[in-house]
């Protein structure tokens, strides 16, 4: 039977209609739908969880329904301008109240859209904007004038930016200077203006029956409209009554310029409309992106050295002329720009809609109506590692320079086609002179080192509450206004004819000769050693400095003006995540007199569990320092964290002073011949410890719970769920660091011995090396929070007290002294356990506080993902417990404090990251997690993720998880080991140390070896599935104890690979090890 044409249309419908792949989409709710899953105060946040979760499309019922994408390949097909429409979405339809038809908000069929860009494109061209440099140089300057007059003090990133953009497109845009760097308030416009993007942001969320019903916000918001309107009509009321055509700027146009195709002029109202566009699209897309850019220079030292010196290059290139700077010439800088733009995109999203009446389907077979609104979600857009590579989280400016080839349409921060921001050249050429003379002209640091990005949003993103402190990079008398008067006199007054100093760190600012002291420290050991010295040092009078090695040398230069004393640590033959850029700079360097005029000294800590690496950094610096031309003025030092790390830091400071003294330009104080503390009446007050360590933020206990209680060979392990502090996230990979507090019990041991209470009160009158002077202080929260009670005694103090004790006492410290490592290490016994387990040995209270340590923080592995809630964390760890030498237990320092607190309680933390053990940006990419004990923890976290994606409909890879406890009832978290095997997201590999059984209770599905004893056991007899993974590209990663893991499991996977080679494959086994631990091997164990 014949078929119609209709039927046949018909028919082809039908079938692509059912060949539609439906949008996924969080569960709605009924009436507000996906409103709550929303936070409204941070939609960007909210909105790249989901988008994690879900992928690179879903949709979500806002009120209408909104389509997100975040995938190049969906981006790219939304870009078609044939087949896709800008929308002016909700926000931006409030924005129009104040922007009306502009060019950002117009809609595309008004005319006077099409009318404006065609007046206005020709001064955006590529020449207009040069000549534009020195107005925006004008700028500029008065920005650096101002940081010179407050040089040290804290500065607003976001605040000065601001001003600088602002005040730069209204002098080349308008030639109206808006004064902002000449009061201490910002112009009353960007007052109203943030009160009006705020307000639309908020506006857009409310149904007009509640807008109509606000009286005093719809008055308000009617006042602040008129007043920017106000304004506006002033400066081109103020042009037209005196005419400036020699200006050459954008005013001119948009007055006297008329349509080349129609010979109209601009109306008056719509030239009102395009300056709110400008002086708000202007500045506010540029001063985040400069915002985030510095945030991201503070955090990559070696990216800051190197924009230094491409900024160098030009300037000198240009004379000392800042005119004849060429931003061509500043290629790294743009890139630095644009990585900013990518990671935050200063606009996050725009949107399209299908222009044809049946709608659009997208690839993957998506469908979209005609008048459906499609987001373009550019923070996970610029994080697509389909587009971007395994390193798409990653700030690396020189994907921008390097040749990658960068897919299309995955970069959009400027909008799309004939719709896109049309000042984007104006915009990075602002930004690359201003960033360029930053860096050229000051040294630039944190206020706050400890800052973790925080981003704000109005309708635009900016970093929250990033203050930095500049100060001249060539000293007190650098003056940017002293230079331009020289230039323009003919004199060659320039800071850039003569070579830039070397940086130098933060200094203490004592009197004294001068000492650097950087560090490189993961867990805080060095850096600690690192502010030991640093506080010695300016009681002996010298003029102390101290930073990290990647924040001072970042780019492998080391002062020449004072000797350098090196502080870092190797872990598994790598450097310190703040160490890696120097000795990534070290290895890199080729000339053997760059570092001539360097006087150095290094001490090295590491763990003799790692023989093959054992303090392989701190010997390549010391080698490779003196390699490049530099002084080595002391031998290396080096110390052993799985022997008596403390003695070995002690004997460090000791050489140190001997070779120092003490300083020879100081005036040396006076002897004080006071009693070195008084305890002083109970009823005395007391001053509240200082806790700090880098942590100042408070956490909150949400839940406590015991997985697992104490057997006769197994700890007891918890479940602590922490709500973090105001403003952080985190990411699952990271830790959780505590500042903690010695357990009750060994507190009240050491106050019994000592014949103290609680709340005795005690001041210290002479200094020390980190007890607060003349500060009264509780002694219970001395002892509590200040010390180590825990902690091997040192090999050192051994000698020292036994002056306190008679002869037996003195014989027995002599034994533990001359068998250190069995009696001391072996049984971890601190001073307190030796002066409660040996009856002669009466060392007074001051010595015993004097030869404590300072205490630590903790880092413990989150076991959760940001992905079930962003600022809730979780803690799976082993609470830690043995037999003491006193006859009890010693307790675990940081594991007892977190375990006994209770819900409701606050604590001392923060997060800190882990550098490189994170998930592969893919999660596609299959991951093989190897873990030992507690070790499991960050594992919990990356399987929720991945079973999180996997459940919402993305295509998540293999995910395999060894896990060795010693028995069954060792494994941890086993309901949700089963629920994520069950539905098949993971799959479990248990190994069992001390038991032989096939099946665990409560794992129904999961089959043990018996004989496999240890995790590398059951990794070689699943060699055949582990060499499908490799071949799959697997990515591989470790957790847990050095001692049990370590190299012993990497080398089973390199006779595996090794195994699998293609005939003819030569590579050497070392090779392999080298390239697995490079490119796709990555651990975190602890001791």
């Amino acid at each position: 039977m014949a078929v119609s044409e209709s039927q046949h249309k018909s028919t082809t419908k039908a079938n692509a209609k059912q060949k539609k792949r439906p949008i996924p989409q969080p569960a709605p709710k009924l009436i507000v739908g996906n409103i709550l899953d929303i936070d409204i105060n941070n939609m960007v946040e909210s909105l790249t969880r989901i988008s994690r979760i879900y992928g690179e499309i879903f949709q979500m019922k806002l009120f209408d329904m909104m389509i997100f994408v975040s995938s190049q390949k969906l981006a790219h097909a939304l870009s078609d301008e044939s087949k896709f429409d800008k929308v002016v979405h909700l926000p931006l339809m409030e924005v129009r109240e104040f922007a009306g038809d502009g060019l950002f908000t117009a809609f595309n069929e008004e005319p006077n859209w099409a009318l404006a860009h065609r007046i206005l494109i020709p001064a955006f061209g590529p020449l207009a904007i040069k000549k534009m440099q020195p107005m925006m140089l004008d700028v500029i300057t008065q920005m650096l004038m101002f940081w010179e007059h407050h040089a040290g003090q804290p500065l607003e990133a976001a605040d000065q930016f601001t001003r600088l953009t602002f005040d730069t497109i209204g002098y080349c845009a308008f030639r109206y200077r808006f004064n902002s760097f000449h009061s201490e308030k910002v112009h009353r416009f960007i007052e109203v203006m943030v009160k009006l993007m705020l307000e639309a942001q908020a506006r857009s969320r409310r149904p007009g029956i509640i807008k109509t019903a606000m009286f005093r916000s719809e008055s308000e918001h009617r006042a602040n409209v008129k007043e920017l309107h106000h304004l506006c009509d002033e400066i081109v009321a103020a042009r037209r009554m005196n005419p400036d055509p020699d200006a050459h700027d954008l005013l001119n146009n948009m007055i006297f310029d008329s349509d080349p195709k129609t010979g109209e002029h601009l109306p008056d109202k719509n030239i009102r409309f395009q300056m709110v566009t400008f002086l708000i699209a202007g500045h506010e897309t540029t001063s985040g992106m400069l915002s985030f850019a510095m945030y991201y220079l503070l955090k990559n030292p070696l990216t800051f050295a190197k924009a230094r010196a491409e900024a160098d290059a030009a300037i000198k290139k240009a004379n000392g002329s800042l005119l004849d700077i060429n931003p061509a010439d500043l290629k790294y800088i743009e890139a630095i720009n644009k990585e900013s733009l990518r990671l935050h995109p200063s606009a996050p999203s725009w949107a399209v809609a299908p222009r044809n009446p049946e709608g659009q389907t997208l690839p993957g077979g998506y469908h979209v109506a005609q008048n459906q609104v499609v987001f373009v979600y550019l923070p996970m857009l610029h994080r697509d590692p389909k587009a971007w590579g395994a390193d798409a989280e990653d700030f690396r400016p020189e994907r921008f320079i390097d040749g990658s080839t960068i897919p299309p349409d995955s970069w959009k921060p400027f909008g799309n086609g004939q719709r896109a921001c049309i000042g984007r050249g104006f915009a990075l050429q602002e930004a690359v002179l201003a960033l360029a003379l930053i860096v050229a002209r000051f040294d630039i640091e944190m206020a706050d080192p400890s800052y973790d990005l925080k981003v704000f949003q109005t309708l635009t993103l900016k970093p929250h509450d990033f203050h930095i402190i500049a100060r001249p990079r060539f000293g007190r008398n650098q003056s940017i206004l002293s230079e331009l008067i020289s230039s323009a006199a003919g004199n060659s007054g320039s800071s850039y004819t003569t070579e830039a100093k070397r940086d130098a760190a933060k200094w203490s600012g004592g009197n004294g000769e001068k000492i650097h002291v950087l560090y490189g420290s993961n867990s805080g050991s060095c850096e600690g050693l690192a502010k030991e010295i640093v506080s010695e040092g300016d009681q002996r009078g010298f003029n102390m400095s101290l930073g990290e090695l990647d924040s001072v040398a970042g780019g492998g230069m080391l002062p020449t003006d004072a000797p350098v004393i090196i502080v870092t640590a190797s872990y598994e033959g790598q450097p310190t995540d703040n160490a890696r850029m120097f000795v990534a700079a070290l290895a890199e360097n080729k000339d053997a007199e760059s570092l001539k005029g360097v006087k150095y000294m290094v001490m090295g800590a590491g763990h003799h569990d790692w023989a093959a690496t054992f303090h392989k950094i701190p010997k390549f610096i010391d080698r490779r320092l003196e390699e490049l031309g530099a002084e080595r003025i002391e031998p290396l030092s080096v110390g052993d964290a799985g022997e008596d790390i403390v003695g070995d830091f002690e004997a460090f400071k000791a050489r140190v002073w001997r070779r120092f003294g003490s300083s020879r330009e100081s005036t040396p104080a006076k002897e004080d011949a006071s009693e070195p503390f008084v305890l002083l009446p109970r009823s005395a007050n007391m001053a509240a410890p200082a806790l700090g360590c880098g942590i100042e933020t408070v956490g909150t206990v949400l839940d406590s719970e015991v997985l697992t209680s104490v057997m006769p060979d197994s700890p007891q392990t918890c479940l602590v769920t922490i709500q973090l502090p105001k403003g952080l996230t985190y990411r699952a990979g990271d830790y959780l660091a505590i500042f903690p507090k010695n357990p009750k019990p060994t507190v009240d041991r050491a106050l019994e011995h000592f014949g103290h209470r609680t709340e005795d009160t005690v001041v210290f009158n002479r200094p020390t090396s980190f007890f607060p002077l003349k500060v009264p202080m509780r002694l219970g929260d001395l002892l509590s929070s200040f010390v180590e009670l825990g902690q091997p005694v040192s090999k050192k103090v051994l000698p020292l007290i036994a002056e306190y004790s008679d002869d037996a006492a003195k014989a027995r410290l002599k034994v533990l002294e001359d068998n250190y490592a069995r009696d001391i290490i072996g049984p971890r016994l601190s001073l307190l356990d030796i002066v409660l387990t040996t009856p002669g040995c009466k060392p007074p209270l001051d010595v015993f506080l004097a030869n404590l340590p300072k205490m630590k923080i903790r880092q413990y592995s989150i076991s959760s993902t940001p992905l079930e809630s962003p600022d809730v964390v979780t803690l799976t760890f082993t609470v830690h417990t043995a037999p003491s030498a006193a006859g009890d237990r010693v307790l675990g320092v940081a594991s007892n404090y977190v375990a006994f607190l209770n819900k409701g309680d606050n604590l001392l933390c923060t997060v800190k990251g882990s550098a490189g053990f994170y998930l592969p940006a893919d999660p596609e990419v299959p991951v093989v997690l190897f873990a030992a004990g507690s070790g499991v923890a960050p594992f919990i976290g990356f399987i929720a993720e991945r079973a999180i994606m996997a459940a919402a409909g993305r295509k998540v890879g293999r995910t395999v998880l060894y896990y060795g406890t010693r028995t069954p009832t060792d494994i941890v978290r086993k309901d949700k080991f089963a629920r994520w095997v069950k539905d098949g997201f993971l799959e479990f590999r248990p190994v069992l140390s001390r038991s032989d059984v096939k099946e665990v209770e409560g794992l129904p599905g999961v089959t043990l070896l018996p004989e496999a004893k240890y995790v590398q056991d059951r990794v070689w007899a699943d060699k055949e599935d582990m060499a499908e993974l490799y071949d799959a590209g697997a990515q591989y990663y470790t957790c847990g104890s050095g001692r049990r893991l370590g190299n012993d499991l990497k080398q089973t996977l390199v006779k595996i690979i090794a195994e699998k080679r293609p005939e003819g494959d030569d590579e050497t086994v070392e090779s392999i090890m080298e390239r697995l631990a490079r490119e796709r091997y990555r651990t975190d164990v602890f001791l």
